[in-house]
């Protein structure tokens, strides 16, 4: 597990990087456009490039690791890069097909993901959606390439590419925006096709051997794209979610689409940062052990893999519902971006939070089924929980409005994930669940004095020593509050010797020594 644990911080540093890019990008197009109809026509537009940057695109990742680490393990380096040279051009093949098929029938796809647009808005939306919809194809390669490095245990520019996107984003934004939303689209359009290219060097690094051939009838490439559709619509839940959100926002309040996907990317962030690299770091891992069915070391993986994303996702999200108003009014509210769309914005923040912990245990939980080429069961029960949103989302809009759609979206995720790890009793005669409970326990307990100590201390500052108005004040009070949440957590963890934390900080440790021992 040392080289997972330093994996894990490789991909931690670069998505901290990337994440923070993204938080730029968003603090950037917000100060630009604000909360108004241009940005919900953007999102909307953004809707199904993303979703398949996201959805196809870890499917891709994740058909593709099994299969070159299984050549891989058994010194068949070769027969790994032709069946990933066939995966490889038949993607982008029907990434081409299904770009046309995009750009035809944009008008469509805007009215099916936000039906209560007005004209103008939904024209807008369609016209963004042709613009930025070529980008799926570069997109389908480059996250295939992404799988490839991850079954090599090369992890840090595909972590990367998310940064690299983000950059581009903020560049357009900045040079072109004021001239109108659709250099927004353009630049998001260079942006994803560009993220192919950056992985290159690294994938001539692990000795990849690209080749022209197109045998479909390879037994591993049949499996490969038999599975793809299953794993895209269990890995889609998420994405499914978020889609919902706006078919039912787009018929709420005006701002409600950009509320919701504001705090959703806040939410992300804990997301995005720690728990995506705690999942790619163990899949080759949890892959590797299920080619060689050795699956008591696999549950063990995956029970690390789970305290490590509880000893983060409890915390981050009780910090971000106690500090919701400041840190949404702090990052966002300038320019278009009023008092308005920040008390929006908290709503939904508050309502993800609870759900945070669910959506990262089940990013490491489908990984050890997909280990295991079972892509049925995530599929099953990422449906259920999709009609379980659904149904939860009729119910709270009623008297939560849009916060109602991020409650609905919480109550899914842990109805997925609880599901998901139930059923593992079917495979694994032992799921260590006693140890796992016992760590959740200590990081939930320690979790909940960090949101008491960050919401009464920033209440203390503002109505105190630090009452005044101003950007800078308000950075100082939220700094200081999350400073003094994360002390608590710090020593309330120790105290409650907590193995993980303690793991992590010593991994951390030698990755330090390491560098310096090479005089990085």
């Amino acid at each position: 597990m040392g080289g997972v644990a330093r994996a894990t911080l490789v991909i931690i540093f670069m998505n901290v990087a990337g994440k923070l890019l993204g938080f730029i990008r968003e603090t950037v197009i917000a100060g630009q456009y604000g909360a108004t109809h241009l940005t919900d026509a953007y999102l909307v537009a953004y809707t199904l490039p993303y979703f398949l940057q996201t959805v196809l695109g870890m499917a891709l990742v994740t058909v593709i690791v099994p299969v070159v680490t299984k050549y891989l393990v058994r010194d068949e380096k070769e027969e790994a890069w032709r069946i990933a040279s066939i995966t490889l051009n038949w993607t982008v093949l029907f990434m081409v097909a299904f770009t046309l098929l995009g750009v035809i029938g944009a008008k469509v796809l805007v009215y099916l993901t936000a039906p209560g647009f007005d004209e103008a808005t939904a024209g807008l939306a369609q016209t963004l959606t042709v613009i930025m919809f070529p980008s799926v194809i570069f997109m389908g390669a480059g996250m295939l390439v992404s799988g490839i490095l991850n079954a090599n245990k090369s992890f840090a520019a595909a972590a990367f590419v998310p940064g690299f996107i983000s950059l581009v984003i903020i560049l357009f934004v900045l040079a072109l925006g004021r001239f109108g939303v659709g250099y927004l689209a353009w630049g998001t359009l260079v942006g994803m096709s560009g993220s192919l290219f950056i992985q290159l060097p690294a994938l001539r690094r692990v000795g990849f051997r690209y080749s022209w051939d197109w045998s479909f009838k390879h037994p591993e490439v049949k499996g490969i794209f038999a599975n793809i559709f299953p794993i895209f619509l269990g890995t889609a839940v998420n994405q499914l979610y978020l889609a919902i959100n706006r078919i039912f926002a787009s018929g709420l309040a005006e701002g409600s689409i950009s509320a919701l996907n504001y705090a959703s990317k806040l939410m992300n962030l804990p997301l995005g940062v720690f728990v995506l690299a705690v999942s790619s770091a163990i899949y080759p891992t949890l892959a590797e052990q299920a080619v060689r069915e050795d699956k008591e070391k696999l549950i063990l993986t995956l029970n690390r893999g789970l305290k490590m994303v509880l000893l983060v996702t409890f915390p981050a999200a009780v910090g971000l519902m106690a500090l919701d108003a400041p840190i949404v009014k702090l990052l966002f509210e300038r320019g278009a971006f009023d008092a308005q769309a920040t008390k929006m914005t908290a709503q939904a923040l508050f309502f993800f939070g609870t759900g945070m912990f669910a959506m990262g245990a089940n990013m490491v939980i489908t990984r050890a089924y997909y280990a295991l080429r079972d892509v049925k069961t995530p599929l099953m029960m990422g449906l259920l929980s999709v009609v379980v949103n659904v149904l939860a989302s009729v119910v709270f809009t009623r008297y939560l409005g849009h916060s109602g759609l991020a409650l609905a979206n919480s109550v899914a995720a842990i109805f997925n994930t609880v599901a998901l790890y139930a059923l593992l009793t079917r495979r694994f005669p032992r799921l260590y669940f006693a140890e796992l409970a016992v760590s959740g326990g200590k990081s939930l307990g320690a979790s909940l004095l960090t949101g008491l100590a960050a919401f009464y201390t920033y209440g203390y500052l503002a109505g105190g020593v630090l009452a005044a108005q101003g950007s800078r004040v308000l950075l100082v009070r939220v700094m200081v509050a999350v400073t003094v949440g994360v002390a608590v957590y710090g020593v309330s963890i120790i105290a409650l010797r907590e193995k993980e934390a303690l793991y992590l900080f010593k991994a951390g440790l030698d990755k330090i020594r390491v560098r310096l021992a090479k005089g990085i």
